[in-house]
């Protein structure tokens, strides 16, 4: 399956800020963009230039290819209701993307890595498809064979909230598994600094 593998890390400098959460970004000590005498390149973008940063800072928010992320649009746009929400609602819903907010991961690729590699079940059973969608009221946990994994241990340390890392989470009784309640408002979903309707603008031309 494709996966990202071009430094991700210069994105984040472009925006000035880390997109993963991760201390050791060079965005940290450097918030200005790649290159000679970035400082002083600061032209204005175009409004396509803008649309098509905040397309950019999403993808790679999500770890996505750009067809994955394109395809999860249009499947947004045949949904009823507003676009950006269920394009939200959907890239939410990955069982990649829950695995991270449920803090069995440090981040959406370390996500994707424990769900390659089986360490992870939907209701019980081993699933290996980082895109599987999850449905309301499915269960994501730890295979039984990993969850003495270090690894998972280390992400499960730094969990802001034992209890309900998000309003869509509800973490069982064992601690390293969760209930998916489904997300009924797109405002709960913990993305921040990127303007969602310039992404439907981008691909809606």
């Amino acid at each position: 399956m494709a996966t990202i593998r071009k430094p991700r890390h210069k994105i984040c400098r472009t925006v000035g800020y880390c997109l993963y959460n991760s201390p050791k970004c060079p965005s940290v000590k450097r918030p200005t963009p790649p290159g000679h005498h970035s400082n002083s390149r600061k032209k204005k973008k175009s409004p396509y230039g803008e649309q098509l940063l905040e397309k950019q800072k999403l993808r790679l928010t999500y770890g996505l290819m750009e067809k994955q992320f394109y395809n999860t649009f249009a499947r947004a746009s045949r949904m009823k209701g507003n676009k950006s929400d269920n394009f939200m609602i959907l890239l939410e819903s990955r069982l990649m993307t829950i695995v991270y907010r449920l803090g069995l991961a440090r981040s959406m690729f370390d996500g994707r890595q424990l769900i390659r590699h089986g360490h992870v079940t939907v209701n019980g059973e081993r699933v290996t498809i980082p895109s599987y969608n999850v449905s309301v009221g499915d269960v994501i946990g730890v295979h039984e064979s990993s969850k003495d994994s270090d690894r998972i241990k280390s992400a499960l340390e730094t969990r802001t909230s034992v209890s309900s890392p998000t309003p869509y989470l509800e973490v069982q009784s064992d601690g390293v598994s969760g209930k998916f309640l489904g997300v009924t408002n797109a405002h709960d979903i913990p993305v921040t600094r990127i303007n969602i309707q310039k992404i439907v603008e981008f691909y809606s031309k």
